[in-house]
């Protein structure tokens, strides 16, 4: 099931239709960007790159193998 949701950050307004599992996944995410503070957004960038790097690093690993 879709979920339609309006978000404004920095001033813009986003409307989105997600998947209801998904937004409940990144529901405390987009929480935290509507209303950020200049660390907050460095700290939210950092902490999502870090996980893909994670994951890209675990997935090469498994490739190797």
């Amino acid at each position: 099931m879709k979920k339609n949701i309006t978000l404004y950050i920095m001033g813009e307004k986003f409307d989105m239709s997600l998947e209801e599992e998904f937004f409940e996944y990144i529901k405390e995410d987009l929480k935290k960007i509507q209303n950020p503070t200049p660390k907050d957004l460095l700290f939210f960038v950092l902490e999502k790159n870090k996980k893909e790097y994670e994951l890209l690093e675990k997935l090469e690993k498994t490739g190797e193998k």
